[in-house]
């Protein structure tokens, strides 16, 4: 099926941004009741004689990027999309388990991930041993500074072409690095609190933009205190962990939930040196936060 040329930017309570993608124009679109799109949808649109427009059809979506929303369900934030960037940052720090928890998610919905460290500018050896850990396993990494413009572009070179997604805690930069990519000095950009030393939501609806001189797209996400993975198996949560795949269809058991069972393909891994177990330990805590869903 061809794309429409018309695809949705951002949407709100009645109405939806669209870019017409011929054109490079951009409009306003009503909302049906019974028709929700989210950013980056692909849509037809009904023109109406008094110039007003309305969005008659979404398109089959090839995917989508979520997370749990309060009641362990996925929320769809994005759709269409090539990469998951995965920004986190020197400060504040990332959570335990963040990256991992955005990389089960990025292989469920099928999206390729790109880990970018920021703020290297504060202490260049702050993620080095991280980043060499998931260089290692084979995830494209990036190190860089929002504050050091050049040191931006190998990740901009990767984005022609592709629809990417910006994702990470509040205060990571990923704002500050938006208005590098786009070239756009207007974008908003926020500072940590002293206090708590957490950023501050400077983005709060998720929006899709055109990259400059490219056929490419870059979609902005409002940040998070914590990414929450909504309700998932253990054997999906394992198929997040790419160290985890030769393993897998081993275990003497089927629905082995590599947890207790004996025969267990990837705890006989972890012991044999084949699996990191900060890996494994990690995977075990993701598998035990689904609990906080059946409450």
């Amino acid at each position: 099926m061809t794309p429409s040329p018309y695809r949705v930017m951002s949407t709100h309570k009645k109405d939806a941004h669209i870019i017409d993608l011929n054109s490079n124009q951009t409009l306003t679109a009503h909302l049906r009741r019974s028709t929700r799109p989210v950013c980056g949808d692909y849509v037809e649109l009904d023109q109406f004689q008094n110039n007003s427009t309305r969005i008659a059809r979404i398109l089959p979506r090839k995917n989508h990027f979520a997370r749990a929303d309060r009641n362990g369900e996925p929320q769809i934030i994005a759709a269409n999309i090539d990469c998951n960037i995965i920004v986190v940052a020197v400060q504040p720090e990332p959570t335990r388990d963040l990256i991992n928890r955005y990389l089960v998610a990025s292989h469920h919905c099928g999206i390729t991930p790109l880990l970018v460290f920021n703020k290297t500018d504060l202490d260049p050896d702050f993620f080095s041993r991280t980043q060499a850990k998931y260089q290692k396993l084979g995830y494209r990494t990036f190190a860089l500074s929002a504050k050091q413009p050049e040191t931006v572009q190998p990740l901009l070179d990767t984005l022609h072409d592709k629809t990417s997604i910006f994702v990470g805690q509040s205060g990571v930069g990923k704002s500050s690095l938006s208005r590098i990519i786009l070239q756009d000095d207007t974008l908003k950009t926020g500072a940590l609190s002293q206090k708590t030393g957490k950023g501050a939501h400077v983005t709060s609806v998720t929006r899709l933009y055109r990259l400059p001189e490219s056929n490419g797209f870059l979609i902005d996400s409002p940040g998070v205190w914590e990414y929450g993975l909504w309700r998932m198996s253990a054997q999906e949560i394992a198929a997040g962990f790419i160290d985890f795949h030769p393993f897998l269809g081993q275990c003497k058991f089927n629905d082995c939930s590599h947890l207790h069972e004996p025969d267990c393909a990837i705890r006989t891994a972890v012991k044999t040196g084949l699996i990191e177990p900060d890996r494994y330990q990690s995977y075990t805590r993701i598998v035990e936060s689904m609990k906080h869903h059946e409450r």
